[in-house]
């Protein structure tokens, strides 16, 4: 009987700890308001803030509100973290400006590379700053 009760008791503790495991999303560490300079080879540097807030139709995508202030105030753009990587793919903006890149949260510090196509040319930007 002692048997059987310290079996059941070690098969109620393993049950107990990994259903308590949870696993951690990894969007959270991204979400938050940055303060970023935005660099374009050509142009005066942009500061602005931008967002972070996770996705509501993907749990592995972000979305990035802020960005292109020079565009307009309120674009957002969509990326997917896979750990403290973020992948942006291909999204347009009003038919005239498409845009993709990458970057990688380290600590609190955001660094994203991206590429816009516009008025028939493409241009690298990068945009990096710190979470508030």
């Amino acid at each position: 009987m002692k048997k059987v009760f310290a079996i059941l008791s070690v098969m109620l503790v393993a049950v107990l700890l990994l259903s308590a495991c949870k696993k951690e999303d990894e969007r959270d560490k991204f979400v938050g308001t940055y303060k970023v300079i935005e660099k374009e080879a050509g142009y005066l540097d942009e500061e602005y803030n931008i967002t972070i807030t996770k996705s509501s139709s993907n749990t592995t995508d972000i979305v990035i509100s802020g960005v292109f202030t020079w565009l307009q105030p309120n674009i957002s753009c969509t990326g997917t973290v896979n750990g403290s990587s973020v992948t942006i793919p291909t999204q347009t903006y009003a038919g005239i400006v498409s845009f993709s890149g990458s970057g990688n949260l380290y600590g609190v510090n955001l660094s994203l590379g991206m590429l816009l196509t516009y008025d028939g040319g493409s241009h690298s930007v990068s945009i990096t700053g710190n979470k508030m």
